[in-house]
């Protein structure tokens, strides 16, 4: 298994929204509740990639099997510093490593970005084991935790909060 780690071309968008529309209809992790549309998802990819933020691939064989990338994590001008992350692995490559050498070269590539100041993780609590373990192997410190603030599925669900300085 050869992975290789590249910022995310536009000819793969397609697969990438199929591996962030999976969460949205499988999990918790994602607090959208209807699939994201390839114009929405090719717009949101673009505004990211237009700021000159990390919007990274990781293929396997030429497969695309995980995504990670940064987004401002407020609009208000005093969070201009603060962005947020977002990860995900398809569900067929998840306990492989990948998360982690994603996030690890996520934040590499944030550190080539004098306006990066600091990253935040927003995990949603049901079945958050993994992400939580692999942010604090990288460095993120647990800030708090917003109790019942995400609805989806008929469950309230918490949400985790975990910060790195860069």
């Amino acid at each position: 298994m050869s992975l290789v780690i590249t910022p995310l071309l536009k000819k793969n968008l397609r697969d990438a929204l199929k591996i962030y529309n999976y969460y949205i209809n499988n999990s918790f992790s994602n607090f959208e509740e209807k699939k994201v549309s390839l114009g929405d998802f090719t717009h949101n990819y673009k505004n990211i990639t237009k700021m000159k933020l990390p919007y990274l691939s990781a293929m396997i064989d030429e497969k695309l099997v995980g995504i990670a990338y940064l987004n401002k994590f407020r609009d208000k001008s005093g969070y201009r510093f603060v962005f947020e992350n977002t990860i995900y692995i398809h569900h067929n490559y998840l306990k492989k490593g990948l998360g982690f050498r994603l996030l690890k070269k996520l934040i590499t590539s944030s550190k080539k970005n004098k306006e990066i100041k600091k990253i935040v993780a927003v995990i949603g609590s049901i079945d958050s084991v993994g992400s939580i373990k692999v942010h604090k192997k990288l460095g993120f410190k647990n800030c708090g935790r917003l109790k019942n603030i995400g609805y989806k599925k008929g469950k309230w669900i918490d949400t985790i909060i975990m910060q790195k300085d860069l």
